[in-house]
């Protein structure tokens, strides 16, 4: 079983500015950490494709996936460097009909990334299950879908109430990878999400082009966006908090039993380490997450 973790982890949403340290430094650092591979962010692919895969040949890595929302052009960059999927790290629906928007768009986008060998594939938080109209958000999505993949944030999950294994089960290969993701409270899916219709944050944007923007200015949107995720959790919506190290008395997910339920999928699904919260310092955390991995499943 290969063992990858997410660029974000080295950085948080720093990360998604292109703040901290660079690509080739994540690349080492992942590397003496004991990982296998690596999943990147958009802003990662703002970097000339022969440096990356340099990088990655130098680093012994191979890519699994890159978070961004799925574009044709971000599918041709991924596939250049020898990439798996385009995952979209979450995006506002907050009723059936949405969540069809969101399958149906997701679908067109698998038509134009199959050619590319490229899979598409969705990535929750806790909001997508919430319950409405007889169902929970994500399960519309995908039972409105026929070629989406899922990335299912074992974490984010477990937090919004749902058991990953029995998830893992009911959509059997439709689960591309998984983020291990330690979680020690059930919070719930919260409110209702937004709608998709609704004025956004114009995050999305400033995302995918961050590096034309001044390093003062990504600087500046950095403290905003950390103060809105502090004032969320104040709120008790969701909370880095409930992160605790893999394996540990308090974590309320059993690794062993989603192993179990993935292998019963007739593919290998990725695993991907992602953390924002730490329980000590960052390195140590992270290593400890794949010896322990290693050590106990496989």
């Amino acid at each position: 079983m290969k063992i990858g973790i997410g660029t974000y982890s080295f950085g948080g949403m720093a990360s998604y500015l292109g703040l901290g340290p660079s690509l080739p430094e994540k690349f080492q650092t992942i590397k003496s950490l004991g990982f296998d591979a690596v999943e990147l962010l958009t802003v990662d692919l703002d970097e000339d494709p022969e440096a990356i895969k340099k990088w990655l040949t130098e680093t012994g890595l191979e890519v699994f996936s890159v978070h961004a929302e799925p574009t044709e052009g971000i599918v041709k960059k991924i596939a250049a460097i020898g990439g798996k999927a385009v995952i979209w790290a979450s995006t506002p629906f907050c009723n059936k009909a949405e969540a069809i928007e969101v399958a149906l768009f997701l679908d067109q986008m698998a038509d134009i990334a199959a050619p590319y060998g490229v899979k598409i594939g969705y990535h929750n938080h806790s909001r997508e299950f919430y319950f409405v109209e007889g169902k929970l958000l994500i399960e519309h999505l995908l039972d409105n879908s026929e070629k989406c993949f899922v990335q299912l944030d074992c974490g984010w999950a477990m937090n919004g109430g749902m058991y990953p294994p029995y998830f893992i089960r009911k959509y059997k290969n439709r689960i591309l990878s998984i983020h291990v993701k330690e979680n020690s409270k059930v919070i719930g899916p919260g409110g209702a999400p937004p709608s998709r219709h609704a004025k956004q944050d114009g995050m999305g944007a400033v995302f995918a082009n961050a590096k034309a923007l001044p390093i003062e200015e990504r600087e500046k949107i950095l403290e905003e966006i950390e103060g809105r995720i502090k004032e969320r959790a104040e709120k008790g919506g969701p909370s880095f908090d409930v992160q605790c190290r893999l394996g540990a008395p308090e974590s309320n997910i059993d690794w062993k039993e989603i192993k179990s339920a993935l292998d019963e999928q007739d593919f290998d699904a990725f695993w991907v380490v992602e953390r924002e919260g730490f329980y000590d310092e960052h390195d140590k955390c992270l290593a400890e997450d794949r010896e322990w991995l290693r050590a106990n499943i496989g």
